[in-house]
């Protein structure tokens, strides 16, 4: 009786420790979007009475629509919020976890295997492409879309603004933080690295606020989060601009400059060689892969239950989903 006891409390100071490591976490998270949403109004707040003004003193010569439909391309807002979000991150985790800590080597990454990595992630866009019409096809039947969200997440960088933010600033920026502080906050609960890599990459694809692109994003988010767990933030930072600078802004730079037939020749070519080798390397690599799971992803229930169960994670969940639905509309 006595021993059955100090079991239980001895579970339930483990209980109340790792809630604790979450409330933290969630609760810098939700802090870090409040942050990020909250400098982006503040740009477009500035830049409506700057431009307003402009355009009484000169009599309308200053055309307030254009100006605003070319700042919202620029992601000037997006670059400095992200900023200030990562820079409060590592403010909050000042005490827990570093920067110089993020950014510790882990294991040499070779060349084969960064292929490897790549290939990987590359190989579920042709999925997902199927996917979002797939998804598409099912809201117009109710009334609604979300091809402009669809149609956003696809589209390439239209300034130089733009491109710095989607291909460097913002991968950069987001690999610190989900894989950086998240995923490492969530290692040191010793549930095991599957359990840092899955949940990490849940709140990553959350965090894209997409019915569509969250699903695409969770799965790149394994990717990125495993070559952070097994050879260091710098190579899924690097994973991260290849997946959005080179395949995201310098695809579209060419297809836009070349025939459709040749666009298409070249987008659906890569996206089914891609396809192709991500299939063949899971299948000659499966048995590496049922074995690194079966020894990284044995965490007990209680564990997820605990972490999904969070109310500031529900609220994380629920705020970003509303921007999701927000993203509908109407037929």
């Amino acid at each position: 009786m006595e021993n059955q006891d100090l079991q239980l409390q001895s579970e339930e100071a483990e209980k109340m420790s790792f809630k604790k490591t979450l409330y933290h976490l969630f609760g810098g998270l939700l802090i870090y979007e409040g942050i990020l949403y909250a400098v982006v109004i503040a740009v477009i707040i500035a830049v409506i009475i700057i431009f307003a003004v402009l355009s009484a003193v000169t009599n309308g010569k200053v055309l307030y629509e254009d100006t605003m439909d070319k700042l919202m391309e620029t992601d000037c807002g997006m670059m400095l919020g992200v900023t200030a979000g990562c820079l409060f991150m590592a403010l909050f985790f000042m005490k827990k976890l570093t920067l110089p800590k993020i950014f510790t080597r882990r294991s040499k990454m070779t060349p084969t295997a960064f292929v490897i990595l790549l290939t990987l992630l590359m190989s579920i866009q042709l999925p997902f492409a199927f996917f979002d019409e797939i998804v598409e096809t099912f809201l117009n039947m109710i009334g609604i879309s979300a091809q402009a969200s669809i149609e956003a997440s696809q589209a390439g960088s239209t300034t130089v603004s733009m491109m710095l933010y989607a291909g460097f600033v913002g991968p950069v920026a987001e690999e610190i933080t989900y894989r950086g502080f998240t995923m490492m906050t969530l290692e040191k609960t010793n549930c095991g690295k599957g359990y840092a890599v899955l949940v990490s990459s849940v709140i990553f694809g959350v965090m894209h606020a997409n019915l569509t692109q969250s699903i695409y994003a969770f799965f790149a988010g394994i990717v990125f989060a495993y070559a952070a767990m097994e050879f260091g933030i710098k190579w899924s930072i690097a994973l991260h601009i290849a997946n959005n600078f080179f395949f995201g802004d310098v695809l579209s730079f060419i297809s836009d400059r070349i025939p459709e037939l040749a666009a298409n020749i070249l987008n659906f070519g890569m996206l089914i060689g891609f396809s192709i080798g991500g299939l063949i390397l899971l299948t000659v690599k499966r048995g590496d892969v049922a074995g690194y799971i079966k020894e990284n992803y044995s965490v007990p229930s209680k564990y997820y239950i605990w972490t999904f169960t969070n109310p500031l994670l529900i609220i994380y969940i629920a705020f970003n989903l509303l921007f999701a639905v927000l993203g509908l509309s109407k037929l």
